[in-house]
């Protein structure tokens, strides 16, 4: 078993890495104006509350066994350039510049598991890249046919990749790094460049797998794990409770105050508003991304309720005249809501068992210290009443509250047995409340 604690986390994370919402941005796919196109979202982005934006990789794209005809960001061919589609370096220092002065933080896309076959570095040192038994480099995952992996055997790559970070952090005032396919380079090596980048700046580190060791090495991972079992009961494979059980036991596995990045949909995977057509649905998705403990991250196009799944290899616009306003007020609002409440950022966890665990989950954000609550009730079907436990929890008694969606008064009253009742009108009950026990 894992030891809880400092042995295991990355234990000199900020506690205000909890309050970050991070909008991931394909710059190609954004709009068809570059870096120009991103900076003039900025302000809008800002108003929703998004306050990190992680862009997927902006360097130049290998030509050599290309995939499509635009090939994929992450077959990367120089590591210390930008994709002239995107504009100059200049331009790229003026989205920092003006993420900066928005007071947004900028993370930046590292793939260092792997560059394209015509990459600088493949042509200056073939010896720094694994082959087969012919001698010609390979990656490991056969799908993957249009990179070759590194060799991190090699002492000389470890420092040519650290000190490429420190140039992006030292030149450009990167904030963090957004490290792909992280589980498949050593953490040693993820150690030592985290190590020496925070020694030059104190940088944002999220790991794009969900191993708990990972926390060693980084300050957030992935929640690919809570994801899964989330799709699973959106496609009719299981009822929520597989999910909600699984997120409980993600206590025990990871380490004492780790932090999830939250996510419906990304890059790699389906738009949410195309698996999940229920209007409902997609919004209590919402509400339970906003809520839930740890980082929310909304892919480009999410917060409208975009339908299309990103193209990354051929020519691709984000279709934003499909775009719903009510979904993007939603997500503003409850941006909103995240952002105005250190409950729902930074308190902690535990659910609640109820009368229709089939259909609905119920759990509670709390801050013990200042008697801070906020619980939540999402129904993922019609359900008119529920029944919450909250024995060994709260006391019994009447409670005051605010339904914070709504902005109405909402009192209950656990009994005696430690049950309260809530009628439901089918939609989510987010109820702030105080108490003073």
């Amino acid at each position: 078993m894992l030891r809880r604690g400092k042995g295991f986390l990355a234990f000199d994370t900020p506690t205000e890495f909890n309050d970050l919402l991070i909008y991931e941005i394909f710059p190609r796919a954004f709009s068809n104006r570059g870096f120009k196109g991103i900076i003039d979202e900025l302000d809008r982005l800002k108003a929703i509350g998004i306050n990190a934006i992680w862009l997927m990789p902006i360097h130049p794209v290998g030509k050599v066994k290309r995939k499509g005809k635009l090939g994929s960001p992450y077959a990367i061919r120089d590591y210390y350039e930008i994709d002239e589609r995107l504009g100059s370096k200049d331009d790229f220092r003026d989205v920092v510049k003006r993420a900066h002065e928005l007071k947004m933080k900028v993370i930046m896309d590292m793939v260092l598991n792997h560059t394209s076959p015509d990459s600088t570095l493949a042509i200056e040192h073939p010896e720094w890249f694994i082959r087969d038994e012919n001698g010609n480099p390979i990656p490991e995952n056969p799908e993957w046919s249009d990179v070759v992996d590194i060799d991190y055997s090699k002492r000389e790559v470890w420092d040519y990749l650290i000190n490429m970070m420190i140039y992006w952090v030292k030149e450009f005032d990167i904030d963090g790094f957004r490290c792909d396919v992280a589980g498949l380079i050593p953490i040693e090596f993820w150690l030592e460049a985290r190590k020496r980048v925070n020694e030059i700046k104190r940088v944002i580190w999220i790991s794009e797998t969900h191993d708990p060791y990972m926390y060693q090495a980084f300050d957030i991972t992935y929640d690919y794990d809570g994801y899964y079992k989330l799709k699973d009961f959106l496609e009719g494979r299981t009822d929520i409770r597989g999910y909600v059980s699984y997120i409980r036991m993600q206590d025990e596995i990871y380490p004492l105050n780790y932090i999830k990045m939250r996510f419906l949909e990304n890059h790699d995977q389906d738009r949410i508003a195309n698996i999940v057509r229920d209007e409902n649905t997609l919004e209590n998705l919402a509400i339970f991304l906003f809520t839930l403990k740890g980082v929310p991250l909304i892919h480009n196009g999410q917060e409208y309720g975009i339908r299309e799944k990103v193209d990354i290899f051929n020519e691709y616009l984000i279709p934003w005249d499909e775009k719903d306003e009510r979904i993007h007020e939603l997500y503003e609002k409850l941006a909103h809501l995240r952002g105005n409440s250190k409950t729902l950022k930074r308190g902690k966890m535990v659910f609640l068992h109820n009368s229709r665990e089939d259909v609905l989950i119920s759990f509670m954000r709390y801050l013990p210290d200042c008697g801070s609550y906020i619980l939540v009730i999402l129904p993922f079907s019609k359900v008119d009443e529920v029944e919450v436990e909250f024995s060994g929890v709260l006391e019994s008694g009447r409670y005051h509250g605010i339904d914070i969606l709504r902005d109405e008064i909402e009192n209950f009253r656990i009994d005696e047995k430690g049950v309260a009742r809530f009628p439901l009108d089918g939609s989510a009950l987010l109820v702030s409340f105080f108490t003073h026990h």
